[in-house]
């Protein structure tokens, strides 16, 4: 009687093992497909080779072999209210920089790069994270880098509801109430350092971020260290459907304003467009000291 209680004691035991082998070995495989997306699941360092691949894999290369695609190819600049002139500016007509224009949408219609692309000789990277806009981006075979993904409002990568509105899509807990919104799709974000170090690029000469909410928190997660961006512009205006919120415009002014204070990095040099009430401006532009 002892034992046959004994082996059925030793089979339970055996049992059990069998059964923690197969739960750990499922554990393991998952783990190793969040290796490539998402940097061993936020357990491995920010910079992980293995995520910085699968960034790169992500990146479509200049097209440098066919000509531009442009619907108004002698329009000289297609930003709003002279925001690229007014950079351009600042920069002293700096030739062949480097510029990151996040919320790069179709990659022509009020465009603040596309000016120092083709005037200045410059190249960057177009982020867009709107699948049909960013398939319509890439027919203009603009000369610079391109890659589908938003940025990360944390060190690391993560997936977000994206609302779909056009050029106003956005991050679904940013901007709920937009009545321009269809539908939302899940997206992949990835920090803007890592997107840099796939790149191997360290100096940006400008960065125009409009990415309809999360601007702060985005840039919060770069680490000054290891990028050196000469002039920034933040979209701050804050919307709902066509109607700008003042009140809520002015405080995401007021929190940008503070957070390049205390950077200590940067000075703001002008609200855009220039003479009109900051309560209805759109963005704000601030330049390396």
């Amino acid at each position: 009687m002892k034992l046959e209680i004994r082996f059925i004691f030793c089979m339970l035991i055996v049992a059990c093992m069998l059964i923690f082998m197969s739960i750990f070995m499922s554990i393991l495989q998952h783990f190793d497909k969040a290796v490539m997306l998402h940097g061993a699941a936020n357990q491995k360092p920010l910079y992980d080779q293995q995520l910085i691949s699968y960034i790169r894999r992500q990146i479509y290369s200049p097209s440098l072999t066919r000509s531009r695609r442009l619907s108004k190819p002698k329009r000289k600049d297609a930003s709003m209210f002279g925001h690229s002139a007014f950079v351009d500016n600042l920069l002293s007509g700096r030739r062949n920089g480097f510029f990151i224009e996040c919320g790069a949408a179709e990659g022509e219609a009020m465009s603040n790069t596309l000016f120092f692309e083709v005037q200045r000789n410059w190249t960057g990277i177009l982020i867009e994270v709107h699948p049909s806009l960013f398939r319509l981006l890439m027919k203009k075979y603009r000369r610079v880098y391109a890659i589908n993904t938003c940025l990360s409002n944390t060190l690391q990568p993560m997936t977000a509801t994206l609302q779909i509105a056009g050029f106003r899509s956005g991050i679904v807990t940013i901007n709920p109430n937009d009545s321009n919104v269809k539908r939302t799709i899940v997206v992949k974000c990835f920090p803007l350092n890592v997107i840099m170090t796939a790149l191997n690029v360290s100096h940006v000469d400008y960065l125009s971020l409009d990415v309809e909410g999360p601007e702060i928190d985005i840039l919060r997660t770069i680490d000054w260290t290891r990028l050196h961006i000469d002039v920034i512009a933040v979209e701050y205006r804050v919307i709902n459907g066509d109607e700008i919120i003042q009140r809520a415009t002015l405080i995401k002014l007021s929190q940008l304003r503070t957070f390049f204070r205390e950077t200590g990095l940067y000075r703001e040099v002008g609200v855009l467009p220039s003479g009109v009430n900051e309560s209805v401006g759109l963005d704000v532009v601030f330049y390396r000291i």
